[in-house]
């Protein structure tokens, strides 16, 4: 079979392979990739073959017309002496030059059809830049047998440069099935990268109810202990507390306003700690008389002899309020339900921690999916000019 009915078939398996779309879900990409780059590496080897076989009749052909070369009589020439040689020495490295040409091609050891072709257009241009002085030099005695050498070299480049048109669609299919696989490749850690936020979401979520779940416990505890005897009657004697510490306020102020300041600053104005006295219990008469149940400020009146029945009534009034305050106090059992708001407060910052590391992760999944999306989308892109469609 000749080189061109050979390129003739292939091309009738691409025009078929063309004609017919593929329809394949994405988990099979990956294994059709590696049929087809089999199915591309076998048709790669028939066109080396086949340029290897073009290779040895080319060299065939050199070494035929390189005997002619040799053979052709320069000194039977009639020219100078001079110019002889000169086309000699040429003649001499020129077929040196093909030598190393032929053999350089033999040599050739490359299994891919683009490093193949890249090294033989590499082989070609060093042979043309290394020899073109001395094939020039060399027509100058011996014209037709030069001629001869430049056609079979015409006409294996043009052959080499058929067979490299016809079917650099090899390489491009390498190109293309390895740009998918680098897309497939990327997809991987993508669908990793996704079921392990799906696995955090769900550990997050179990979490987050099992907090909701300790958080309801805890506010269950606390209706419950609201709910006992011991909890009213905590909160009766609270309110009890809080209507005595009002009336006892309220009757302190009615003291003060009983009590002659003036007198007293009269009476004491030479004594400078009794002046110190007076002037913070004027000042602010409920907290200084609460420190010590009015006793300083009632020795200060009994010392004046500024005391009255009225003063002595209220003093008594404030400090029975002040003695059922206390008792009152004594009775209260603790609010058991003050232990639990700071689990609860705990829990809930728990829980809040928690939701924001999981709108994190949902934030990381949605991105996630986006790329893949975007990959999906270039891989059928690429599939589609490889007519095979992903369902």
């Amino acid at each position: 079979m000749g080189i061109f009915s050979f390129l003739k078939k292939l091309g009738k398996k691409k025009e078929i392979e063309e004609i017919v779309a593929e329809k394949l879900a994405l988990s099979e990409i990956e294994s059709w990739l590696e049929k087809k780059e089999e199915e591309n590496k076998i048709k790669e080897k028939d066109i080396l073959v086949v340029v290897k076989d073009k290779i040895e009749n080319f060299n065939a052909d050199l070494r035929t017309k390189i005997i002619i070369l040799n053979e052709f009589d320069v000194e039977s020439r009639k020219v100078e002496n001079k110019i002889k040689e000169v086309v000699i020495n040429s003649r001499l490295l020129y077929i040196a030059e093909v030598n190393d040409l032929m053999a350089k091609l033999e040599n050739l050891k490359e299994t891919k059809f683009s490093d193949f072709s890249k090294k033989i257009d590499k082989i070609f241009f060093d042979f043309g830049k290394a020899s073109s002085k001395n094939y020039e030099r060399t027509t100058i005695l011996i014209g037709k047998e030069m001629a001869n050498m430049k056609e079979v070299f015409k006409t294996f480049s043009k052959d080499l440069l058929e067979i490299f048109n016809n079917n650099k669609e090899i390489s491009e299919l390498f190109q293309k099935i390895e740009f998918i696989k680098l897309k497939l490749s990327l997809l991987n850690p993508i669908d990793g990268d996704m079921i392990g936020i799906k696995d955090m979401l769900t550990s997050l979520n179990e979490k987050i109810n099992q907090k909701e779940k300790e958080n309801k416990i805890l506010l269950d505890e606390i209706e419950k202990i609201k709910q006992s005897e011991n909890y009213k009657n905590m909160l009766e004697k609270k309110e009890k507390i809080s209507v005595l510490k009002e009336e006892s306020k309220s009757n302190i102020f009615a003291l003060k306003q009983i009590i002659d300041f003036k007198a007293l600053a009269n009476f004491f104005h030479i004594n400078e700690e009794q002046m110190g006295i007076l002037k913070n219990h004027k000042e602010n008469f409920h907290a200084n008389f609460e420190k010590d149940d009015g006793r300083m400020i009632m020795d200060l009146i009994d010392e004046a002899k500024l005391s009255n029945s009225a003063i002595l009534e209220k003093v008594n009034l404030i400090r029975t309020k002040i003695e059922e305050t206390s008792n009152y106090q004594k009775g209260i059992e603790e609010d058991e339900t003050l232990k639990l708001y700071p689990k609860i407060k705990e829990t809930v910052a728990e829980v809040g921690d928690l939701k924001i590391k999981k709108m994190k992760e949902e934030k990381r999944d949605e991105k996630l999916k986006a790329n893949k999306e975007e990959l999906i989308s270039s891989l059928k892109q690429e599939l589609d000019k490889m007519n095979v469609e992903i369902i």
